[in-house]
């Protein structure tokens, strides 16, 4: 342990005057790295060089090592942390998988290398970010890339060079320049529906896991290396081979290990690609101030800076695909901001915006996520309200057929009236009325008949002859 930790003071001093021109951790440079034992130090020492070189606050301890705690009293007591000790099957009593868990999402980077004989606490460390190495025992084989040494070749030492074409992770040294790098170890499942892991190494067609079980696990779908960045934009980086940070592999001839780790070590510790938003502002744009609340259809102006830090400075960022959200529940606007200049360390993104002819309560955001860079989530609660009785406009153009015909009626209306009442109907002669007829007496009503006697009637009835 005490040789450890002094490797660990001796790179750090012997690089001080370099930290200043060197590049730098935006979050920090308390480096913790973890190692099976103290002498196992040794063979990273490339690695632990170009930490310190840039910068790092270098601590070299060794994984079963009971006083080494990620949190004291609730506090994060590193800002980054490599855990080089994949077979390590007892790691200190405050080194779980849950405490390593609980480290990223405190805003902690971490590196986590595997092996052959990864243990169960690694690989369920793994797990927690959909990282799924295979089974115990498995290794990576390639029997047509492969490192070849005196005249032998190696086929579990597989000469990789299939890249992510990942700028913000890769530098365009590695991607362009031809090479190989070198991998020993056990490869890894990865989901590629999942948008926070991108795999960075894959293996080649010829690259395949020797005991991956019914499904035979090759080509691009075999993970070699993959990073993951979380939503808070913490880092982790996962390698299926510790090998591949060893001084033997990055020393190895026309070897591309010694840029791939620089790469992935810088990106995991936010040496690059960190992006921020600096500033934001909204306004009228007829009055160029911020309204304690806007009206409908009101015109706008929405600005956003934006940084990028690399080369231990925060620099302003180029880019054409940085939109805006006018969001209630749904977007009501989504419309990309115009770059118009750049002040200082920053860039400035605009947008001249009319806001919907819809009042209530909206969220104007920007959320910009793009592989590898750091997220962007910016949010503003605004009200808008609708507009008052006096700030509607007296005469709508879109209902000038309606006043008119409102007018040709009421024009109409009066002609009528004025034609009813000043129009008089022609006068007639007067006639003499003809005097009334004498009415003449009612006719004498007919004397009415007198009945019969019923005796008479009888005896009528009687006296007629019978028929034969």
């Amino acid at each position: 342990m005490r040789l450890a930790a002094s490797l660990g003071a001796c790179l750090a001093l012997g690089a001080a005057w370099l930290r200043v021109v060197c590049a730098g951790s935006a979050m920090g440079d308390r480096l913790l790295v973890l190692v099976p034992t103290a002498e196992a130090a040794g063979g990273y020492s490339e690695l632990l060089g170009s930490l310190a070189e840039r910068g790092f606050d270098v601590s070299v301890r060794a994984a079963s090592n009971s006083s080494v705690a990620l949190h004291v009293d609730g506090r994060r007591q590193y800002d980054h942390a490599v855990l080089l000790a994949p077979a390590a099957k007892r790691l200190g009593a405050a080194l779980t998988a849950h405490s390593f868990v609980r480290f990223v999402d405190d805003g902690g980077n971490l590196v986590v290398v595997g092996s052959s004989d990864m243990s169960d606490q690694s690989r369920k460390l793994a797990a927690q970010f959909g990282v799924v190495f295979e089974k115990h025992g498995s290794r990576v084989v390639d029997h047509s890339h492969h490192l070849v040494t005196d005249g032998t070749g190696d086929h579990a030492v597989v000469a990789a060079s299939r890249l992510a074409a990942v700028p913000a992770v890769l530098s365009p040294q590695l991607l362009e320049a031809p090479g190989t790098v070198y991998f020993r170890g056990i490869g890894h499942r990865y989901d590629p529906s999942n948008p926070l892991l991108t795999p960075a190494l894959t293996g080649a067609p010829t690259t395949y896991s020797d005991l991956s079980g019914d499904e035979v696990l090759s080509g691009r779908q075999l993970g070699l290396v993959s990073v993951f960045q979380t939503r808070r934009n913490a880092r982790v980086a996962f390698s299926g081979s510790a090998d591949l940070f060893s001084d033997a592999f990055m020393r190895t001839t026309q070897s591309r290990n010694r840029q791939l780790v620089h790469d992935i070590t810088q990106w995991t510790f936010q040496e690059k690609a960190v992006l921020r938003e600096v500033a934001r502002r909204h306004y009228l744009a007829a009055t160029g101030m911020q309204p304690e609340h806007y009206r409908v259809s009101n015109d706008m102006v929405y600005e956003i800076d934006l940084s990028v830090y690399y080369d231990d400075a925060w620099r302003p960022y180029e880019a054409d695909d940085v939109q805006f959200e006018a969001i209630m529940l749904d977007p009501y606007i989504r419309t990309t901001l115009n770059r118009t200049r750049s002040s200082g360390p920053a860039a400035t993104y605009r947008g001249d915006i009319r806001l919907p002819d819809r009042y209530g309560t909206f969220t104007f955001r920007v959320n910009y996520k793009r592989t590898g860079l750091a997220n962007v989530d910016v949010k503003d609660t605004v009200a808008i309200w609708p507009l008052r009785h006096d700030e509607y406009p007296r005469f709508l153009s879109a209902a000038y057929p309606y006043y008119t015909g409102s007018f040709v009626m009421m024009v109409g209306f009066l002609a009528l009236c004025a034609a009813w009442l000043w129009s008089a109907e022609p006068s007639k002669p007067v006639t003499q009325a003809k005097p009334a007829t004498q009415v003449k007496p009612a006719t004498q009503a007919k004397p009415a008949t007198q009945a019969k006697p019923a005796t008479q009637a009888k005896h009528t009835a009687k006296s007629k002859p019978k028929s034969s």
